[in-house]
């Protein structure tokens, strides 16, 4: 086998080479060196044709994958960010038809490490009129004094305060409106418009409808067209006042101190609300004790001979009153807890799935033109056969002229994903500099958003790279089954 390190550079570098090759071998490895020495075009003076558009064919892949999840990911975002806006990170619901003992389980919530705000609140699907519409809307009655803990509603508004909301007795309640929803009701504010519920409260066993008009006090802007187009917000006090249900409400909205650790707060709240001591572990033993023995004793404590088929009806008679028996252990799940994710599941598992599609898609183009290596190498490899034939004359093994051509080709394809990085940045920075309007009644958004996180250039540029190291690997396999005797031939 050929040892690199002994042949002087003079025998190295074929006259073909040049001095760059020289150069290159006295600071590289002997692949490297002459890996790099295969950009040189045909008259050694520049870069040939076949690098360029090899570069720019994985550069314009990786450019338009970087803009692909720059969009799906800003999209993903933007939802997120106007969603939370008006929505907590999670709520708090009784397992029961109703939650009336709020106030308490509010006090012990304010107390769990990691939760930042707390605030009760109503959540009902109503008919909301004026003299020029009617449209369904969902009606939420807030807190004031603690809903800007929860959301960002106040900032949301065009008057910037919620202090009109304020429910006074005596006087007329006030709500706040989406401003598209205003704009279809052709309301503003001091206008009138017209609450009606089918489930105001229940007198003697029927739900009667009640209906009461409120005042417009102002709008909110969310930029989610879904709320800004259906939602309603009153003060908690009105709500329950106009729902007439008494202190009920539908939720205890909570948000966090990072929106992101709702899964390992579950855990927590449910502990927070039904805490389950030793005294109530020692006690679900004896009781699930006492039911076992009870069991036992109804069904196969009778000491009468039986038959095989007795025992058999006795034992199932006794499991089946076992799978069915009372008794329970761990703690009474009271509350659930549901966080922003499990509320808007199906919209966010739908992004989840149109990013996984798209990347997959545009990676296509990746995958074209990294096979586009494979060409480029064959033709490098049929212009350098006087080369390679000299190497292998020289001893050469074809393990170390594949090495040669995978440097050549990964160097490539790098360059490549470097200019698609730039490409796809810049591309990135345009769609925020402009501003690209979208139809909010379709993408619910009015502006393309274009997020691009270090994360997903790390995963742009690291799935680009596997795949040209692959095509590599192939291009050199078949540029090294050239025939050197060929090329001997040729040699001066």
């Amino acid at each position: 086998m050929l040892d690199w390190a002994t042949i002087p550079a003079r025998h190295a570098c074929h006259r073909n080479y040049g001095g760059a090759l020289t150069g290159l071998l006295r600071h590289l490895p002997f692949s490297w060196a002459l890996g790099l020495s295969l950009f040189s075009g045909r008259n050694r003076l520049g870069v040939s044709a076949a690098t360029i558009v090899s570069v720019f064919g994985i550069g314009i892949g990786v450019a338009t994958l970087t803009a692909v999840l720059a969009v799906t990911g800003g999209f993903e975002e933007a939802f997120r960010d106007r969603i939370l806006g008006v929505y907590p990170h999670a709520v708090v619901m009784s397992r029961g038809s109703t939650f009336t003992g709020y106030e308490e389980a509010a006090k012990l919530l304010e107390r769990v490490p990691g939760i930042t705000g707390v605030n009760p609140s109503t959540y009902d699907e109503m008919m909301i009129s004026s003299d020029d519409a009617s449209i369904g809307a969902i009606v939420k009655g807030v807190d004031l004094e603690g809903v800007e803990k929860v959301s960002s509603l106040r900032a949301l508004t065009k008057g910037g305060s919620l202090k009109p909301l304020t429910y006074e007795p005596g006087k007329p309640m006030t709500v706040l409106l989406g401003c598209e929803l205003a704009s279809r009701l052709k309301v503003g504010p001091g206008s009138k418009v017209t609450l009606t519920t089918p489930l105001r409260g229940v007198d003697r066993g029927t739900p009667s409808t009640a209906k009461q008009s409120f005042v417009v006090v102002d709008c909110f802007d969310s930029g989610f067209f879904e709320y800004d187009s259906r939602l309603v917000i009153l003060d908690l006090n009105a709500a329950l006042q106009f729902l007439g249900r008494g202190p009920e409400v539908r939720w205890i909205e909570l948000r966090f101190e990072d929106l992101f650790i709702s899964d390992a707060m579950q855990p927590v709240i449910a502990s927070a609300l039904t805490p389950f001591t030793l005294v109530d572990f020692a006690n679900d033993v004896v009781a699930i004790r006492n039911g076992i023995d009870k069991v036992i004793e109804d069904n196969l404590s009778d000491n009468r001979a039986k038959s095989v088929q007795d025992l058999q009806i006795a034992t199932l008679s006794a499991q089946q009153s076992l799978e069915y028996s009372s008794a329970a252990f761990g703690p009474t799940q009271r509350y659930r807890v549901v966080d922003w994710k499990e509320m808007n599941e199906n919209l966010f598992s739908a992004l989840r799935m149109q990013k996984v599609v798209l990347v997959l898609f545009f990676l296509i183009i990746v995958v074209v033109a990294a096979f586009n290596i494979v060409g480029t190498q064959l033709i490098v490899a049929r212009e350098r056969v006087k080369e390679i034939a000299t190497l292998v004359a020289l001893g050469a093994s074809k393990v170390q002229l594949m090495r040669v051509f995978v440097v050549h080709g990964f160097v490539l394809g790098l360059a490549g994903v470097i200019v698609g990085l730039v490409i796809g940045r810049l591309v990135v920075w345009g769609i925020q500099a402009l501003d690209f309007g979208l139809d909010p009644q379709v993408y619910l958004i009015t502006k393309l958003p274009a997020v691009l996180h270090w994360k997903d250039v790390v995963t742009i540029a690291l799935s680009s790279l596997v795949v040209v190291f692959l095509s590599c690997v192939l291009s050199s396999w078949r540029a090294t089954r050239l025939n050197p005797v060929d090329g001997l031939r040729k040699v001066v």
